[in-house]
């Protein structure tokens, strides 16, 4: 089983961690040179502030509906990121960082009861270290646990934060859901490109007829997107992927060394071709 752990409005959060006054109020949060609106709380999305908006068109909107800006504090998020990696790491050691507020984990190993309640022991403890409130999703593979946790975050009072794709029901159900601009990996044009051809959602993409279109469009790429989105895991956890990377200190040095010895070689041969032709001549001259 997979999970996806994502922060919720991460940087927004960060800045209330040490102004619990600002819960509950709307902010939004600048990017470099203060720059454009980069970070939203949900409070700011319902006001209907748009992502990416450059913050001197909306300036005024911001003034009139109360909305506290700040600048952005890479520092602090970067300083966050990495405590709420750790405190993932105690639930299972199978971790990979996706991004700064998102994270892959895995649980080969580990045994679990439910995962659901697994997921609010997650997410509690976050809440309670760290004051940042996360949404966790689980299936059984990576691209099925970013469904699900699209799921924990769109019904948060349904699913309490968590979701779990745990049987042939619900994954069907979660993939008519989901747009097909919103799977993992499919941007604008793919996405054009899947309507264009009836793929209107995630279930759609994983119907046999249209397994060429994918193939000609996506490549492997695709064929694996769906293998994930049908539950075959086809991605794995990084600190996996580094496990079957690793070779023995032998294969190491010999992977190494061999273009040398084989340089060598060559060398070695031509020597040998060539000796003939000089010392094995009765000729003083050839030898000189």
């Amino acid at each position: 089983m997979y999970a996806l752990v994502d922060c919720n409005n991460f940087y927004a959060s960060c800045e209330r961690v040490f102004q619990p006054k600002l819960n509950g109020k709307p902010i939004v949060i600048l990017s470099n040179n203060d720059g454009c609106i980069i970070s939203r709380s949900d409070e700011a999305k319902t006001l209907g502030i748009p992502m990416g908006a450059p913050e001197f068109k909306v300036r005024s909107e911001l003034k009139e509906k109360g909305i506290q800006v700040f600048s952005s504090n890479y520092p602090l998020y970067g300083d966050l990121s990495n405590r709420v990696m750790e405190i993932l790491r105690g639930f299972t050691p199978h971790v990979e960082q996706y991004s700064i507020d998102e994270a892959f984990m895995n649980f080969d190993g580990v045994a679990v009861d439910g995962f659901n309640e697994y997921g609010i022991q997650m997410k509690l403890r976050i809440m309670k270290w760290l004051s940042i409130p996360v949404c966790v999703g689980f299936g059984e593979s990576k691209a099925l646990s970013k469904v699900a946790n699209k799921i924990a975050r769109k019904y948060p009072k349904q699913t309490n934060g968590v979701y779990v794709i745990d049987t042939e029901e619900k994954r069907i159900k979660a993939l008519k859901w989901t747009k097909i601009g919103d799977v993992w990996g499919i941007g604008f044009r793919l996405k054009k490109k899947m309507q264009a051809r009836n793929i209107i959602t995630a279930y759609d993409f994983t119907l046999p007829q249209h397994e060429a279109f994918i193939r000609m469009v996506m490549g492997i790429t695709g064929l694996r997107l769906k293998m994930e989105l049908e539950g075959k895991p086809m991605l794995m956890i990084e600190d996996e992927l580094e496990e079957k990377k690793k070779v023995s200190p032998l294969r190491e040095c010999l992977s190494t060394s061999l273009p040398i010895l084989m340089k060598l070689r060559n060398v070695f041969q031509h020597l040998l071709r060539s000796a003939p032709k000089n010392y094995g001549s009765k000729n003083p001259a050839a030898i000189a």
